[in-house]
């Protein structure tokens, strides 16, 4: 493991729970319209395993407690309490708990638009997506700064000017302090494999057969699977759930039903949305905007 890695806590290592019922795993997420809209989800996990998966917004957060193991960059990260988590936008990661304890977190889920927003604010706003210096950094006043951000959005006197004030004067902050290095272009994909992408966005809620993804992109299943995860971080098959997931979320924000939503985008049933729903966010679909 590079030497960047966060190093775990040895002495919470080894520790069994207290005998006794298992405690459950505690996660809502919840949503506020500041400027154009942003996610966030507030945790404290037991027994949570989390898929493969990528994430469209810049994923900003704080674990609080424990330790959480996570995959990224090819190496185990373990990020303990106190840590700054950093995920730029299409970063590829999965994980789970790094002891018998768990962890407790806080996580920010900031489209690009609203990042860019807020930056050209400070004159940081140069096209193309911010990159981190590593996904898990140690960073007390940025760990401060979320800590305050948790308390306007969940404090139910804070208006909205109130929120948008302490992003502009914060989250430049965060990617002066963090932030590495930007990407004036996209990267460029072979035109077979964004076709494949295109198809998949267009066509969600259909079933969709490895084979005609395949023949859409005119090379082999084998190619097409290598050659879509390396330009998109997945396969086209975890893609089609992440793009799934992130159609559910729009339509669970519009008021529909959990049940109406899972078969509006192409899950068999409530249930199938929702295992692959608490395995990338972290959360149920019925603890999605849930007060």
């Amino acid at each position: 493991m590079a030497d960047t890695a966060i190093k775990c806590d040895e002495k919470a290592r080894g520790r069994s729970e207290p005998p006794g019922r298992p405690p459950r795993n505690r996660a809502v997420m919840k949503h506020s319209d500041v400027l154009g809209g942003l996610d966030y989800l507030a945790a404290d996990y037991h027994r949570q395993d989390f898929s493969k998966h990528i994430h469209n917004e810049y994923l900003i957060g704080l674990i609080e407690r424990g330790v959480h193991d996570v995959w990224c960059r090819g190496e185990v990260w373990h990020a303990g309490s106190g840590t700054v988590a950093t995920f730029a936008p299409g970063e590829p990661h999965f994980g789970g708990a790094g002891d018998d304890l768990g962890w407790s977190q806080k996580i920010f889920y900031m489209p690009e638009g609203l990042v860019r927003q807020v930056l050209e604010h400070s004159g940081q706003n140069e096209p193309g997506t911010i990159d981190f210096k590593s996904p898990f950094q140690e960073n007390a006043p940025v760990a401060h700064g979320l800590s305050a951000f948790w308390r306007l959005l969940e404090h139910g006197h804070s208006s909205a000017l109130e929120i948008e004030e302490h992003l502009i004067r914060f989250l430049p902050h965060v990617f002066a302090q963090v932030g590495r290095s930007r990407v004036a272009e996209p990267k460029f994909v072979p035109p077979r494999f964004r076709d494949v992408c295109d198809f998949i966005h267009a066509h969600f809620d259909e079933v969709l057969q490895l084979a005609a993804l395949a023949a859409l992109a005119g090379c082999s299943k084998a190619t097409l699977i290598d050659g879509f995860k390396a330009h998109f971080g997945l396969p086209p098959t975890r893609y089609l759930i992440q793009v799934r997931i992130d159609e559910a979320r729009r339509l669970l924000r519009r008021g529909q039903q959990v049940a109406d939503v899972a078969v509006a985008v192409g899950f068999a049933d409530q249930s199938h949305l929702t295992r692959h729903f608490k395995a990338v966010l972290g959360v149920t679909p019925a603890r999605y905007l849930s007060v």
